[in-house]
């Protein structure tokens, strides 16, 4: 009989992630994070964002008031889709070591809030990345890698959440 404590199934007490569900985010991490596709992958999680949640929109100065189309040809937006995927990049690279990751998303969590961009927005993703993945991944997607970004999702909510309450208290 296997034992819950095996490795694959002993969750991590800080993300609540087993190891099995990390090598799932990690596996379909470096499908979304090739190199050749990398920018092109980071526009479409934002159009994804601004298609599914058109209120988002406001959140971007350089965006109010245009269209989908406009938006996915502004020569700013592959800037901020990049900046995005290295923060992503660096939760993945650091999901074995939890009080970094932490501090990572906190650094997020604090330059999001600053502009007005708190945990409400953070948890529009938990639809918007799974429809990204799936555009991307297509027949690669799992629902293995979709639950487990799931939970990766709900920490980075819930890190962004406590910051909020910092902030505020």
């Amino acid at each position: 009989i296997e034992k819950m404590t095996e490795n694959n199934n002993t969750k991590d007490p800080v993300t609540g992630l087993t190891e099995e569900e990390v090598i799932a985010v990690e596996d379909s991490w470096s499908m979304l994070y090739r190199r050749e596709h990398r920018k092109e992958n980071g526009v479409k999680l934002f159009m994804n964002l601004y298609s599914l949640h058109p209120a988002t929109i406001e959140k971007f100065p350089l965006f109010k008031g245009k269209t989908l189309e406009e938006i996915s040809k502004h020569p700013k937006l592959p800037a901020h889709a990049m900046s995005v995927m290295y923060a992503l990049a660096s939760y993945i690279d650091n999901l074995h070591d939890t009080d970094l990751l932490v501090e990572l998303v906190k650094k997020t969590a604090v330059s999001h809030i600053g502009r007005g961009v708190g945990s409400e927005y953070f948890k529009l993703l938990s639809d918007v990345v799974p429809a990204w993945m799936k555009e991307v991944l297509e027949e690669e997607c799992t629902p293995l890698m979709l639950s487990s970004w799931g939970k990766l999702l709900g920490i980075v909510v819930a890190v962004v959440s406590g910051e909020e309450q910092n902030m505020t208290s």
